[in-house]
């Protein structure tokens, strides 16, 4: 029986992965079709890994027969849905006895999938909002409305675009899915290991050098993976040994690897699909999105990298002996393995080709890549890993978008967005710095326990558009819930990320997650000054965006000081921290007088300091 299920696992992946590379270079299926061929099969997909768990559970028959139900049920959406497509393109008001019976089990079975798949967060928050939809009149007076009818709600959410078939889920059964796909190849062939193994040679004999491999190769790994928990297992197995062995601390090691692995999802050119769902709710190309995030990217890795490297010197701890390192020399003759990076990024930049056309490419072109080296070779094990790696990649996003589209058409059919944004606006009494950090709390519990992709829907639905319409500017309002919705990965009390990490340091969880925070202190503090002034996305003068960015580097600097407790090589009392904090807030603000007052507390605090150490150590020598 568990090699029939296998079987017929691998042949709806092959089925899944083929549908979504052909219809990525010969065209997408009319209306619906395409969405509904691309959940129905993740729902099979899903349903038979839910069979093959339950039916070794003590009490999983029950489940068992609701799981091939849900397999069936899966079909029934690709070729029933597909075959009303050009129907409901032409008449939006169709609506039968047949039409609200799959409504209605769709969004059972979807709620199930993301409860079982995306996690139990998510599904408790598509089921209120269902409730919300029909009993309505039950809210508070600013919440209030008649509530939905049966038909109207099961027509507006299973059978048009303000619901599952919306915007989430066509950028899932599009682009997204091409890219997961680009990311699994990456994986099988060789070119997410190389990252590693560069950044291990470039790195790995400098101060604390591990730590700063972790950092590197996890932005790098991670803006293809998308997931911080799997970032943490593919790079943390071994950057958290090396950290350890070197001298770091356990619970160190492991919120550098969490810290690291959690900020992929911002990192361009792929941003772990994020940035792909963001050029479709902000109304601008992906590559808008990839420039604008770019530098905020960067000043959130040198924050972990300043720390690291302060931790470092504060504790004299020594680099790797280059013989257990790649030769760097060697390691360069393999750079050839990351020219489909730089394609990428060549064809949705300069070239300007679409997101989905820029990923079919740089698939065709990693596939034909593969064959120059025994080493990348596709062999038939290499295959089948790299199918059911990319079909499972997408199951997780694609009901998280399905579902995401019960809750925008929840929003959109009751005129909760109104609403909410009237109670957020009064909750801040009309203060737009009081709503940025309710936003930031309402983010970051929101972000608790769900992919980024899933998270991000959630919140550039509910809590975005109070941002924007409050005087934010668009991009800055969705990189702003981005952030906090993600760095709730290693924000205890449910930090995922730190605690996977934690696992492979053998490490106490909560003083991980405790030191990732720590470590990700500055992410939590670029939101607030890209909303206040977005120059650091890129909106601004060459001259603007090189001086506030040179400022906001310097500034990210201060804060590792004051963190640490440490600068250049001397090392700070309570008041230096506190000085070197004030300083870090003036120069990461995009402002010239800021700036100009916090690198003059910059000069202060290095002269003070500095000479005062320099004075301790003659006074000891002599």
């Amino acid at each position: 029986m568990e090699k029939i299920l296998k079987r017929l696992e691998l042949a709806l992946c092959i089925v899944f992965v083929v549908f979504q590379l052909y219809t990525a270079y010969f065209g997408n299926l009319f209306g619906i079709a395409q969405k509904a061929v691309h959940l129905g099969l993740m729902i099979s997909i899903i349903a038979v890994g839910l069979f093959a768990e339950d039916r070794k559970k003590k009490f999983g028959k029950l489940f068992c027969v609701f799981d091939l139900l849900m397999l069936l049920f899966g079909f029934v959406v690709v070729f029933y849905l597909s075959s009303i497509a050009r129907t409901l393109a032409v008449d939006t008001t169709t609506f039968t006895a047949a039409m609200k019976v799959v409504g209605i089990i769709m969004i059972v079975v979807l709620m199930v999938c993301c409860w079982r798949k995306v996690g139990p967060v998510m599904s408790i928050v598509v089921a209120f909002f269902v409730f919300y939809a029909f009993f309505g009149k039950l809210f508070p007076a600013l919440l209030s409305h008649g509530g939905m009818k049966v038909n109207r709600f099961v027509h507006l959410i299973a059978f048009t675009s303000e619901g599952i078939f919306g915007t989430p889920l066509t950028a899932s059964a599009t682009f997204i899915a091409t890219f997961i796909i680009l990311g699994s190849l990456f994986s099988v062939t060789g070119v997410g290991s190389y990252m590693c193994e560069l950044a291990n040679a470039l790195l790995g004999g400098f101060r604390g050098g591990p730590a700063k491999v972790a950092v590197v190769s996890s932005a790098l790994f991670g803006s293809i993976s998308g997931s911080a928990v799997a970032n943490v297992v593919g790079t943390g197995t071994f950057t958290i040994p090396l950290m350890k062995r070197v001298g770091y601390d356990g619970e160190f090691a492991g919120a550098v690897e969490a810290t690291s692995s959690t900020g992929g999802s911002i990192m361009p050119p792929v941003m772990g699909a994020s940035a792909f769902l963001m050029a479709e709710f902000v109304g601008v190309k992906y590559w808008d999105v990839v420039v604008a995030a770019f530098i905020p990217a960067v000043l959130y890795y040198l924050a972990i990298l300043f720390q690291v490297d302060l931790r470092a010197l504060r504790t004299g701890l020594k680099s790797v002996d280059r013989s257990e390192l790649p030769p760097l020399r060697e390691t360069l003759k393999g750079i050839w393995k990351l020219s489909p990076m730089v394609l990428l990024v060549l064809l949705i930049g300069p070239i300007g080709a679409t997101v989905q056309r820029a990923g079919i490419l740089t698939v065709t072109y990693t596939i034909l890549l593969s064959f120059v080296s025994k080493e990348t070779r596709f062999t038939k094990e290499r295959i089948l890993a790299f199918v059911n790696d990319a079909a499972h990649g997408c199951c997780t996003v694609a009901i998280a978008t399905a579902a995401a589209g019960i809750i925008i058409g929840t929003v959109t059919g009751t005129g909760l967005g109104v609403r909410l944004s009237s109670v957020l606006v009064k909750l801040a009494g009309g203060n737009f710095t009081v709503l940025l950090l309710l936003t930031m709390l309402a983010s970051v519990i929101l972000g608790m326990g769900l992919p980024a992709s899933a998270c991000y829907l959630l919140l550039a639905s509910l809590v975005a558009p109070t941002i924007f319409k409050l005087g934010a500017p668009i991009m800055a309002a969705h990189l702003f819930v981005l952030y906090f919705g993600i760095i709730s990965n290693v924000t205890p009390p449910v930090a995922m990320a730190a605690y996977a990490a934690a696992g492979i340091a053998n490490c106490n969880p909560s003083k991980c997650g405790m030191q990732a925070f720590k470590l990700a202190a500055g992410g939590f503090i670029l939101p607030f000054f890209f909303v206040f002034n977005d120059v650091l996305l890129m909106n601004g003068t060459p001259l603007e965006i090189i001086v506030a960015t040179i400022g906001a580097i310097v500034g990210i600097y201060c804060l590792a000081c004051a963190l640490e407790g440490y600068i250049w090589t001397a090392p700070l009392n309570g008041f230096g921290r506190i000085l070197s904090a004030i300083a870090a807030l003036c120069l990461i603000s995009p402002s010239f007088l800021t700036d100009v007052f916090g690198i003059l507390l910059l000069i202060v605090i290095h002269t003070f300091y500095i000479n005062r150490f320099k004075r301790q150590q003659a006074h000891a020598l002599s």
